[in-house]
């Protein structure tokens, strides 16, 4: 599946669906100062949670403007081939 960028009114739409969980690869102090939602697993510990991410069938990658998180969600598309992957493509801000 390709890697499907989306704005942040898409993203509320999956979201308020029940379909989607955003994936935030700030670091945690990043998160914690603002976020918009979702599970934070900063970038360099994607790999320990790869388990925690089978549960969900979509996925909505994001980061601060989007440099990040394009990078990631090519690498869990790569490591998790089944699952539909979103890229907030302008980032949490």
């Amino acid at each position: 599946m390709e890697i499907r960028e989306i704005n942040q009114t898409e993203t509320q739409d999956l979201i308020e669906k029940g379909s989607a969980v955003i994936i935030d690869v700030r670091e945690k102090w990043e998160f914690d100062d603002f976020n918009i939602g979702g599970i934070n697993i900063p970038a360099h510990l994607l790999n320990d949670h790869l388990n925690e991410l089978k549960q969900y069938s979509q996925l909505i990658i994001a980061c601060s403007n989007g440099t990040r998180s394009s990078i990631m969600a090519r690498v869990i598309q790569k490591k998790l081939p089944e699952k539909e992957i979103y890229h907030l493509e302008e980032g949490v801000f």
